[in-house]
């Protein structure tokens, strides 16, 4: 199950982190991305529905 307007499929993403409505992703084959999705809560809730580990970073 994709998500609209997101250009990669979910068996593709490692971990996420999210910080100021911008989503830092890692893929499963070590590239790094940032997407800002048009509805924050909506992209985050696709993501933990797919099992896709959630970073939170220390401060």
């Amino acid at each position: 199950m994709s998500y609209k307007g997101f250009p990669y499929q979910p068996s593709e993403l490692s971990a996420f982190a999210v910080t100021c409505g911008i989503f830092v992703i890692s893929l499963k084959n070590g590239k790094i991305i940032h997407y800002t999705p048009d509805n924050e809560d909506s992209f985050y809730d696709w993501l933990v529905s797919i099992n896709v580990r959630e970073v939170v970073p220390a401060c």
